[in-house]
C-alpha cells in the first residue's frame, strides 16, 4: 500500500460518483474517498462486479456508505437514464474515471468510436446531466481523467466528424492519446465556463502516470513490472477529488509524469487552446445531445 497522502480532509456529508469504480484506480479511489468518510455510489457496466467491490471496500472500512448503479458510458441512453436517475440529489464530487485503451476500431451503439465514446463523450454528457446536481448546496468538483497518452493526442480542428472518428487510418494508440486528451480540453474548458458563469465548481484533471491497471490486461501488459501499482497511481485523482488546496483547471499527476508523488503539472499546448475547445465542446454538445446548464 502507498503511504497516506497528506492533508486529505474528512468527507463526512460528501457524496461522491466514481465511474469504473469496481477496479483499478476507480476501486481505489472509492476505497480512499469513503474510508475519510464519504458516501461513494460505483457507477459501473457490471453491477455484480460493483457489489463485489462494495464488499471489498467495507472489509476494510466496515462503515463505508456505499451503493452500486448501472452506468454504460458508450450508450447514450445509459448516461441518460443514470443521470436522471440521481437528479433530485446533490453530487459533491464526481470522478469521471471509466474508460477503455487501444482497442480495435469499433463505434458505440450512437455511432462514435468506441474509445472516444467511452473516454469523453459518455463523460461530457454524464457531467451535464449531473450539472445541476453538482451546482446544489455549495458546488462540487468534477475530477476528468487524462493519461500521459495525452502527448500522442492531437485534433486539427475537432470537428463534429473528427471527435466521432472513422476507420480510415485509426491507430489505436493514437486515437487513445486523442481521447485523453480530450479529457483534459475539458477539464479546462469547464473550469473556464464555471468561471465565466460564476458558478461554485471546481473542474480540475488528474492522471496516473504508469499505472498496473486492468486497461493493460488482453496484450499491454509489456513490462508492467515497471509501473506502478493501481493504489499508487490513483493518488493523483484522489488528492483532485479531496484536497482543498485547488482552484480549478489544474492538472495533477505524478512528479516525474510516470512515477512519483502527485504534484501540478501542465498537457501539451493545444489543451489550452480556446479556440480548439470551443470547438471540442460544440461538437461534444452536438454527438451526445446534451448541453450544461451554463
Amino acid at each position: 500500500m502507498p503511504k497516506p497522502l497528506l492533508d486529505l480532509p474528512r468527507l463526512d456529508g460528501k457524496r461522491a460518483i466514481i465511474t469504473g469504480a469496481n477496479s483499478g484506480l476507480g476501486f481505489e479511489t472509492a476505497l480512499t474517498l469513503s474510508g475519510l468518510g464519504a458516501e461513494v455510489l460505483l457507477a459501473v457496466r457490471n453491477v455484480d462486479a460493483g457489489t463485489a467491490a462494495i464488499a471489498r471496500i467495507q472489509a476494510i472500512h466496515p462503515g463505508a456508505r456505499l451503493t452500486v448503479a448501472h452506468l454504460d458510458l458508450a450508450d447514450l441512453s445509459s448516461v441518460r437514464a443514470f443521470a436522471a436517475s440521481q437528479a433530485t440529489t446533490s453530487v459533491d464530487i464526481l470522478v469521471n474515471n471509466a474508460g477503455i485503451m487501444a482497442p480495435p476500431f469499433s463505434r458505440s451503439i450512437d455511432g462514435i468510436e468506441s474509445q472516444m465514446a467511452t473516454n469523453h463523450i459518455g463523460h461530457f454528457a454524464l457531467t451535464a446531466g449531473l450539472f445541476p446536481a453538482l451546482v446544489a448546496d455549495q458546488g462540487g468538483r468534477v475530477v476528468s481523467l487524462s493519461s500521459m497518452a495525452h502527448r500522442r493526442g492531437k485534433f486539427l480542428t475537432a470537428s463534429v466528424d473528427e471527435v466521432r472518428g472513422t476507420e480510415v487510418g485509426y491507430s489505436a494508440w493514437n486515437r487513445y492519446g486523442t481521447t485523453k486528451l480530450a479529457c483534459l480540453m475539458f477539464a479546462v474548458e469547464l473550469d473556464r465556463r464555471v468561471r465565466a458563469s460564476g458558478l461554485p465548481i471546481i473542474s480540475v484533471a488528474a492522471h496516473p502516470g504508469w499505472a498496473s491497471t486492468n486497461l493493460q490486461k488482453g496484450g499491454n501488459e509489456r513490462a508492467n513490472f515497471l509501473a506502478q501499482s493501481a493504489a499508487t497511481g490513483a493518488r493523483s485523482q484522489i488528492l483532485a477529488a479531496a484536497s482543498t488546496g485547488f482552484l480549478g483547471g489544474e492538472f495533477i499527476g505524478p512528479r516525474l509524469e510516470v512515477w512519483g508523488t502527485p504534484r501540478i503539472g501542465k498537457g501539451i499546448a493545444p489543451a489550452y487552446d480556446e479556440t480548439l475547445a470551443d470547438n471540442l465542446w460544440a461538437s461534444s454538445e452536438e454527438l451526445s445531445g446534451t448541453t450544461f446548464a451554463l
